[in-house]
């Protein structure tokens, strides 16, 4: 028998059974197949957020009525037409319209401070780890409170200096993506240092390496995969950091499957401040202009980090990545199915494909009077079907300056 259970009740010995639900639909449904192994796997199925499993009660070792007691009587058939528990995520504190000042006011005091501390770093070889600390609190706290509001904001503004804001960007979405995860602000504080960290040691790159605009050759890989190593010997001995933060800088570019450097690690071996880091390290990379290629939008950006998993990145934690940032994450510009466009304003944790969305112009680009659409909530549009996100579009042709559409 499969019966549909809480991750509070799943124990080590328990055998999940993929259902074939789409994670869309059902995003906090944990589908991985296999028998929990051992209180380890257990921990972090909990810990990633997920709140119910499908299990196979006679793999499990159940028979049918301790199953339905476990289950609380809920079957297989049963659940397609169920509705899912509400999140375990953390709730959004303060709404996104009065957090927006706040995460503003960071992200600009973020960019003077990484101008200085990269600056440092590059050319006196010195980090400030009491600044980086405090920067890293401000982080926390408008996370906190919303952590949308200041995760795309760093979508948002386009700024020529790539280095500058990768390294916040990076902090930003992997301190958003660990408080989604449940960690408590104890834990976000060194992820939050890992993620500042992470390129430090890029400093030691040759800058003909660094910046070159095309593609590297073998020997300047092996030049760059240098850095990781690099950033550990910047760090040990420049101030009291917890050697959870020196892990994960070392380990950001290693591969589920074994495939990174600089050790070849793989799977469970790798920590887990390193995937958070990794995930936020890709996605910003993804999305950002470099001298040599356009960023993808967000949402194709996913789409295309959501293809790596098993293979660079843990297969759950690059879907509760997405699903933190949500399929069209906050600050993707969009058109509706009635051909209006906006800006994605805000997230809906149980429906990720009905995100809020702020439409601000017409079929042909036309500014219109703002109106948020709760998608989840109003139903069928004027021409009597459902009212949807029908594709994500680029705003750079339209010359749309989407952090003045998100006021």
């Amino acid at each position: 028998m499969i019966v549909k259970i809480g991750v509070n009740t799943l124990a080590v010995g328990m055998y999940v059974v993929d259902t074939g639900l789409s994670w869309m639909e059902h995003p906090y449904l944990y589908s991985r197949q296999g028998r929990i192994d051992s209180e380890k796997s257990l921990q972090a199925v909990r810990r990633e957020g997920y709140t119910e499993a499908f299990i196979d009660t006679e793999q499990s070792g159940f028979d049918d009525d301790a199953a339905r007691r476990l289950s609380g009587g809920t079957l297989y058939k049963e659940a397609f037409t169920g509705q899912s528990p509400p999140s375990a995520a953390p709730r959004l504190a303060v709404p996104m319209e009065r957090e927006l000042p706040a995460a503003r006011k960071v992200y600009e005091d973020a960019l003077a401070f990484a101008r200085d501390f990269i600056h440092k770093a590059y050319l006196e070889k010195t980090v400030d780890i009491e600044r980086s600390e405090a920067f890293v609190g401000d982080v926390i706290d408008s996370v906190a409170r919303n952590r949308e509001a200041l995760s795309g904001l760093c979508k948002l503004r386009v700024y020529d200096e790539y280095t500058y804001t990768h390294s916040i960007n990076v902090t930003v979405l992997a301190t958003a993506f660990g408080q989604f995860l449940g960690l408590p602000e104890a834990e976000l504080r060194p992820l939050g240092l890992a993620a500042l960290f992470h390129d430090i040691g890029k400093a030691n790159i040759p800058r003909e390496v660094l910046n070159k605009p095309g593609r590297l050759d073998e020997r300047e890989f092996q030049v760059i995969k240098r850095h990781p190593l690099e950033s550990y010997a910047l760090l040990k001995d420049k101030g009291p950091l917890k050697s959870r933060v020196l892990l994960a800088i070392v380990e950001h570019h290693e591969k589920y499957d074994g495939s990174g450097y600089p050790r070849g690690i793989g799977g469970e071996e790798v920590s887990m401040f390193a995937r958070i880091v990794s995930l936020a390290d890709v996605y910003d990379a993804l999305t950002s202009d470099r001298v040599y290629r356009k960023g993808m939008p967000p949402s194709q950006a996913l789409g295309v980090m959501y293809g790596m998993r098993e293979k660079d990145f843990h297969p759950t934690m690059v879907e509760r990545f997405i699903k933190c940032l949500g399929i069209y994450p906050v600050g993707s510009f969009v058109r509706l199915s009635d051909s209006r466009h906006g800006l994605v304003w805000s997230q809906n944790a149980q429906a990720p494909l009905l995100p809020t969305v702020k439409a601000a112009f017409d079929d042909a680009m036309r500014p219109i009077p703002a109106e948020f659409v709760d998608l989840a909530a109003c139903g069928e549009s004027s021409a009597g079907y459902p009212l949807s996100i029908a594709e994500a579009v680029d705003p750079r042709p339209f010359n749309i300056d989407m952090s003045v559409v998100m006021q």
